[in-house]
């Protein structure tokens, strides 16, 4: 078999398109990876730099956090580098004393997530700028503060050594299609990259770079709908000497310390009718406002920095997820399998980016089940945790 029709073509150089491009090429595949701009340049370097340890999604789906605990410490054995220096670990806390604790722990417990309740006489010294009268209870859990476009680099860097051709700033214009089959993509007006297997790892992109893969035709229904999720973002510099700290009730406040700032977010996103949207919505941010202002001993301080964002991805949610955007699992799609009926071509998510070593796993396998026979047992991933 050519070369050509070995190869794998991957769009997108985020988490989830260099990690998934390490392991095929591991495998013994031939991997091209296309990326329209930067390595990292949209979700995986943009976001709020939460490496989740499924602590925040323990009660509502026992499996997502299990796969985010295992992904995280993948990450750590990965790219110790990556972490935020001299900052610790997340404090998990309540606001009010109804918040069932008991509840949280157990689910942790379920999830097998380390956590250690914090004593009340020690929160001023974990959190010196945050009023903990108003805290009811806190436990420390695993979750991190971290560097994505580190995170990035190393992937990348991974990838080369394990034979990747990486192609940054190469816009992918659309598919080469032989009758139903994918058999690569079009770069720009007139470059052709061929493979026998196409890989989108272009998150919120993917709808809209590629609509034929979406289309519904009448009395079809796709196993997986993509459903558009935005979240709200402040910016505060300089940045709190406090904790990396998420509250569990009320409008669920997270706060990532990162060297020059702080930012604080909401433990919620809305459903959206475009992956388009960006915009601000000043309602959001006057929420994380007054919870600041109630929460800071000082109140933020007029001479604060601050800067403001909308972030907004793209998830594939199975048909039977009640709740989008609550369960966000690493999902890969076998454009095969739905109503389009175009094979060779899988469109991936990660759900979080903490995700993208379990996500790599679930590619590769798939990948080679419908590729050649002859595929290389595939070694032990870089990131291996070993207990």
């Amino acid at each position: 078999m050519s070369s050509s029709l070995k190869r794998v073509v991957i769009v997108g150089g985020g988490f989830a398109g260099l990690s998934a491009a390490v392991r095929l090429s591991q495998a013994g595949l031939p991997v091209t990876l296309l990326e329209a701009s930067k390595l990292g340049f949209a979700t995986s370097s943009r976001n709020q730099g939460w490496l989740h340890s499924g602590a925040m999604f323990a009660k509502s789906s026992p499996e997502l956090a299990r796969q985010c605990y295992a992904s995280l410490q993948q990450t750590l054995a990965f790219s110790t580098s990556c972490i935020e220096p001299d900052i610790n670990s997340m404090i998990y806390g309540a606001l009010s004393e109804e918040t069932d604790r008991q509840f949280w722990v157990e689910a942790w417990k379920a999830a097998g997530i380390p956590h250690h309740e914090i004593p009340k006489g020690e929160w001023n010294w974990c959190m010196p700028e945050v009023n903990c009268d108003k805290i009811a209870w806190a436990y420390r859990l695993p979750d991190r503060s971290f560097r994505p476009e580190v995170l990035i680099s190393q992937l990348a860097q991974t990838a080369i050594e394990a034979g990747v051709e990486l192609r940054s700033n190469t816009f992918v214009s659309n598919l080469i299609l032989d009758g139903q089959k994918a058999c690569g993509v079009r770069v720009g007006e007139n470059e052709e990259v061929r493979g026998g297997f196409v890989i989108l790892a272009t998150g919120a992109l993917t709808a809209k770079g590629f609509p034929l893969l979406y289309h519904k035709s009448p009395g079809q229904q796709p196993d997986y709908q993509l459903v558009n999720l935005k979240t709200h973002l402040r910016a505060l510099k300089p940045g709190l000497e406090s904790d990396p700290f998420c509250l569990v009730d009320g409008i669920g406040l997270n706060h990532l310390p990162h060297p020059e700032s702080s930012v604080f977010g909401l433990a919620h996103w809305k459903v959206v009718s475009s992956a388009d949207d960006s915009d601000v919505e000043p309602t959001e941010i006057q929420q994380i406002v007054d919870q600041l202002q109630d929460l800071l001993t000082q109140g933020i301080s007029p001479e604060a920095e601050t800067k403001d964002w909308a972030g907004t991805t793209a998830q594939a949610m199975h048909v039977e997820q009640i709740e989008p955007g609550l369960a966000q699992l690493p999902t890969v799609i076998d454009h095969a399998q739905q109503p389009c009926g175009i094979e060779n071509i899988l469109s991936i998510f990660p759900g979080r980016a903490t995700l993208w070593a379990q996500l790599a796993e679930d590619v590769t396998k798939l990948v080679l089940e419908r590729t050649v026979a002859d595929a290389a047992e595939t070694a032990a991933p870089p990131w291996a945790f070993l207990e």
